[in-house]
């Protein structure tokens, strides 16, 4: 009896020695499917292009009142004064606190539609808002020649002073080195349909010589 159970015992070791000595093959793992980045652009920015000289020309030319065109500004604009007060009265934006003092912000996102309201000789005056206020974009052969730039006075890095709602402040640009680099541009769908033009025909008779 004590033999078998020996034995018994011994073959069990042997059997548990036998499993242990197998290698389990790794189980392959699926790795998660990996979703592809989604990326929202701007409006329909792959076709807005830059307002040039040739443009306004044309259209002055196909007599098309510039008024009537649909502006936009090609990059994130921030307009910001100082306030003596917290009471002083605003006419846009909103009132903020910058290192320590008060500040009248405006911001104008890019691709923000604007409309047309004074034309001058070296460019165009443009307002984003209906409250009032416009920016003017220069063109003139010294500083912008083919574009429509954003203009100001007292240049200082890449900022610039602007009247605004008959406010000054100071202008800069958000994500470029200079505010001078935001310009005016349109959709170039827009600028299609403006330069197709619908001619109607009312045809021709055959000259009898009696001038009918």
């Amino acid at each position: 009896m004590r033999s078998i159970t020996i034995g018994v015992f011994f073959s069990t070791i042997l059997l548990v020695g036998c499993l242990g000595s197998k290698k389990s093959k790794p189980v392959p793992v699926q790795p998660p499917a990996q979703q592809a980045p989604t990326f929202t652009p701007p409006e329909e920015k792959a076709v807005f292009v830059p307002f040039t000289r040739e443009m306004y020309d044309r259209l002055v030319d196909e007599g098309i009142d510039i008024k009537k065109v649909q502006f936009f500004i090609d990059q994130k604009i921030v307009l910001s004064r100082y306030l003596d007060s917290a009471k002083t009265l605003v006419s846009a934006g909103i009132i903020k606190m910058s290192k320590g003092k008060i500040v009248n912000e405006i911001v104008i996102p890019a691709y923000t539609p604007g409309v047309c309201e004074v034309i001058e000789d070296d460019g165009l005056r443009i307002s984003f808002d209906r409250q009032g206020g416009s920016i003017k974009f220069l063109n003139d052969e010294t500083y912008s020649p083919k574009f429509f730039i954003f203009t100001g006075t007292n240049w200082n890095n890449g900022t610039a002073e602007v009247e605004y709602a008959d406010k000054t402040y100071r202008a800069s640009c958000a994500n470029c080195g200079s505010v001078a680099e935001a310009k005016l541009v349109v959709k170039q769908s827009e600028m299609d349909k403006m330069d197709k033009k619908t001619r109607t025909l009312t045809g021709r008779k055959v000259d009898n010589g009696n001038g009918n």
